[in-house]
């Protein structure tokens, strides 16, 4: 009997109607602004259930739990910065700060708020630290955070000058070993713990999902860089090819064109920072010489990701603006006795920096000059990006929040709204600003199947804005709601204005 009536109860079955979960959210009547989406231009309804969007269409039926009227706004995915620091306070330094302590963390009890605030439900830890890692998770509200694990070093590369012999492997236990390059290891070592393949199963155990590695000659060193070894393209490309085994992209921080020439040999995936030091060029040239621009279109023809990071050189800039201090949006993202240290102690960054570095300023100049010197600076880094743009080169979009060193230009999420006002600066297209901060960076850390797209599956983080990002990208800062995991957030309790 139930094999003879079992084809008609499958055709029954068939024919009834699906019975579909009513949605957590609706987000009723926005236009979709979402590069690569195929729903990317619309103007529709999003319905969300666990957290996932799981229909997209005009005018869709029945009601949401919740229901958000976008009363024909700009919804967004939400943003992807993946270059951070979380364990850094922008412009704040123990010796200058007599309530050091009482400031940090406050500002660090703000942090996630203040990147979601500006849009950013994702972040990327470069160098992760597992206690401040650990301390942005256990926030009430924060965005999603991803890391590489701990940077990759040499055991007598740049990063060992700050430790003593005895200290070094402590703080980097998975450091590098160079048999191509300097073929150092610590007495004791075994070169076995320490190889590509040591190191990198040691990240993944952590949890990480990428690799940054260093190339950092400090050219800018007073008197000169100190003697270290920098890593081998021999083992730069043993880490990639680890690395791509278990599809984890790298990153490489490099400033120079040596740097960069090696990262290029080596087949890296990215740089986490732009060609900004030009040696023997001098600081006050206005334009690369020929060497350097072949090197960045070379760059650019590569297929390589580069994350410009404006916010770390604008960071040293700030230090002869501090007018830039009296903009409003830092309100929402510090709060007032941290606001007023950067107004009155943090001041005195300017005279240390200058103390360290005097030595550096170009012949016949002084101290008075070293505004015009830094905008000269910024200016020339921003001309070349602009055109490494127009070459075609591929762009992730990183800000180095918080970047340590002198200065304050990178408080979280306010520093990725100004980073995308100096890619526009640059020329750089606001569909294209955004693109690097969505989908391309998604696709960049394997994440295209959850994250920077809006779409059916995809995982609802997405902003809605007032204003249309293709035209102005200062829209970005035009926040009406965050919705994060498919939980709209009232953006005002995000501000650091609404803490105590």
């Amino acid at each position: 009997m139930h094999s003879l009536y079992s084809p008609v109860l499958a055709a029954l079955v068939s024919l009834a109607p699906v019975v579909q979960a009513q949605p957590d959210l609706i987000i009723r009547d926005v236009v979709i602004v979402s590069p690569e989406s195929p729903h990317d231009g619309e103007r529709a309804d999003i319905a969300i259930i666990d957290g996932r969007i799981s229909e997209i269409g005009p005018n869709l039926s029945g009601h949401g739990r919740q229901e958000l009227d976008g009363d024909g706004g700009y919804l967004v995915p939400g943003l992807i910065d993946a270059h951070v620091h979380l364990y850094h306070a922008t412009g704040l330094r123990a010796g200058l700060a007599a309530d050091y302590e009482s400031l940090r963390a406050g500002f660090m009890s703000q942090q996630p708020r203040s990147f979601l605030y500006y849009g950013y439900t994702s972040v990327v830890e470069l160098n992760a630290i597992a206690s401040a890692n650990a301390r942005f998770e256990a926030s009430p509200v924060h965005p999603r955070l991803f890391h590489c694990g701990q940077g990759v070093v040499l055991p007598d590369g740049f990063m060992s000058l700050e430790f003593g012999p005895d200290e070094f492997a402590a703080s980097f236990p998975n450091y590098l070993h160079d048999p191509e390059g300097s073929n150092y290891l610590p007495d004791g070592a075994d070169p076995a713990a320490h190889t590509p393949d040591a190191v990198l199963d040691a990240i993944e155990a952590d949890g990480g999902r990428c690799v940054k590695l260093y190339y950092e000659e400090a050219l800018w060193w007073p008197g000169g860089p100190p003697p270290f070894a920098l890593p081998s393209v021999d083992a730069l490309t043993a880490v990639h090819e680890a690395a791509a085994a278990r599809s984890m992209p790298v990153f490489l921080h490099a400033t120079t064109p040596d740097g960069f020439t090696a990262g290029l040999e080596a087949g890296l995936d990215a740089f986490a920072h732009g060609l900004w030091e030009w040696p023997e060029e001098g600081f006050a040239a206005t334009g690369p010489s020929e060497a350097t621009q072949a090197l960045s279109d070379r760059l650019a023809g590569s297929g390589a990701y580069l994350q410009p990071t404006f916010r770390t050189l604008r960071n040293t800039q700030s230090l002869f603006h501090p007018e830039s201090l009296l903009d409003p949006a830092w309100e929402t993202v510090v709060g007032a006795d941290y606001l007023a240290y950067l107004t009155t102690d943090a001041q005195r960054q300017r005279d240390q920096f200058l103390g360290r570095f005097r030595s550096l300023l170009p012949d016949g100049t002084t101290d008075a000059d070293m505004p015009a010197l830094q905008d000269n600076f910024n200016a020339r880094y921003r001309a070349l990006i602009g055109d490494y743009y127009r070459q075609g080169g591929k762009l992730s979009f990183g800000t180095d929040t918080a970047v340590g060193g002198f200065g304050w230009a990178s408080p979280p999420g306010l520093a990725g709204y100004w980073e995308m006002l100096d890619w526009s600066e640059a020329g750089i297209a606001p569909h294209d600003i955004l693109a690097a901060a969505t989908v391309v960076n998604a696709r960049l850390l394997g994440l295209q199947d959850e994250l920077g797209r809006i779409d059916r599956g995809l995982r609802a983080d997405l902003i809605l804005l007032r204003s249309d990002p293709r035209v102005d990208i200062s829209a970005m800062s035009d926040i009406r709601t965050v919705i994060l995991d498919g939980s709209a957030l009232d953006r005002d309790s995000l501000s650091a204005r609404a803490r105590p």
